[in-house]
């Protein structure tokens, strides 16, 4: 590509020394004829621009036989001009479409999740992350998924960028250092482990997650600073084995883990406890006791932050004070998710620190 942007910006650069040559040439053989009407470059270039344009309004014409044959020059030349003129500028106007399109203008997502690496996976995951509302910024490095990801998810709230993964400098354009999580999603360990090591070099602070494929690992990638840590196969084999001897357990659990879509659906959700929030400074079991009352919701469990370390203490004593900054943990559905999140003045989800204060 940066081969014909020279060979056309040569051509272009050839094409007007050749018509500044002839413009020069027809005013100097038309300016001392007395019947001329070309007397000056005024003149000369208003009857160029008029041929090029091919409008010939025939109020400018040469009268000499070298002016003649240089208008003849540019009357043939005029339709193979505004055709190269056109070529390069929708050339140039595609080329910035598809800058915008493979994410080259990058992104103004804040507190957003990014995906590195596309498939099957990845798309699940998009999918409940988009229905709890979260913005999604997928790197992908083949350029057909492109298309099939916009496609299927709104620009709004998805933003994709084509780039092969270890072209680190290109991460700045899903605003890497304004995120809230990477989920590392390569092929393979070795893979991963790499990315989050190249990651951590230009934003030590940047939080990960994985999924293993082998769980021996997870200690590894612990060690490597990454705060989340799955295994496929730990997962799946703990539900295949709840289902074998808890069906009805194991089939609540699996709806708990996905986004309530409907109002019927059931979901656990965490929601930040702001200065605000009319529970914050209260005794769990009081919080407890008016939220399962007033909404029908179940709250679970409550996480405390000390030392940017987050501490979850499932089914907390009731004399557990609820402060700013805690989140609570709830079993609802989708019809109470909205009522909760106008109360507690947040949506659902990890937040910023600075909105603690709100």
């Amino acid at each position: 590509m940066a081969w014909t942007k020279k060979r056309q910006l040569s051509w272009i650069l050839l094409l007007l020394a050749l018509y500044v040559h002839l413009f020069v040439v027809l005013v100097e053989v038309e300016k001392h004829q007395e019947r001329a009407l070309i007397k000056g470059f005024g003149d000369a270039a208003w009857y160029i621009l008029v041929t090029l344009t091919t409008v010939g309004y025939g109020d400018m014409y040469p009268i000499t036989t070298t002016g003649k044959i240089i208008g003849a020059i540019f009357l043939v030349s005029s339709i193979g001009i505004i055709g190269f003129l056109i070529s390069i500028i929708s050339s140039f106007i595609n080329d910035i479409r598809e800058r915008h399109k493979m994410g080259y203008g990058g992104t103004s997502f804040n507190n957003h999740v990014v995906i590195l690496g596309w498939d099957a996976f990845a798309h699940a995951v998009t999918e409940c992350l988009l229905a709890a509302g979260r913005q999604v910024a997928v790197v992908v490095n083949d350029k057909d998924a492109v298309d099939g990801i916009y496609e299927e998810f709104s620009p709004k709230n998805i933003f994709v960028l084509y780039s092969q993964f270890e072209h680190l400098h290109n991460l700045e354009k899903v605003n890497l250092h304004h995120a809230a999580l990477v989920f590392v999603n390569l092929p393979n360990d070795t893979d991963k482990l790499i990315s989050i090591l190249n990651i951590k070099q230009i934003n030590p602070t940047t939080k990960f997650l994985v999924v293993l494929e082998q769980t021996r690992l997870k200690e590894t990638f612990q060690g490597a600073g990454v705060m989340y840590v799955l295994s496929k196969n730990d997962i799946a084999a703990k539900l295949v084995a709840s289902y074998i001897f808890e069906p009805d357990v194991a089939h609540f659990n699996n709806d708990l883990l996905s986004h309530a879509l409907t109002n019927s659906d059931y979901d656990v959700q965490e929601y930040k406890v702001l200065a605000s929030n009319p529970y914050a400074g209260k005794l769990y079991g009081e919080v407890f006791a008016d939220i399962k009352q007033r909404f029908g919701c179940l709250p679970i469990g409550i996480v405390k932050i000390h030392d940017e370390q987050r501490v979850l203490i499932k089914l907390p004593p009731d004399t557990t004070i609820v402060e700013a900054g805690d989140y609570l943990i709830f079993i609802l559905n989708g019809e109470q998710s909205p009522t909760i999140a106008a109360m507690f003045h947040v949506a659902e989800g990890v937040v910023p620190d600075e909105n603690a204060a709100s």
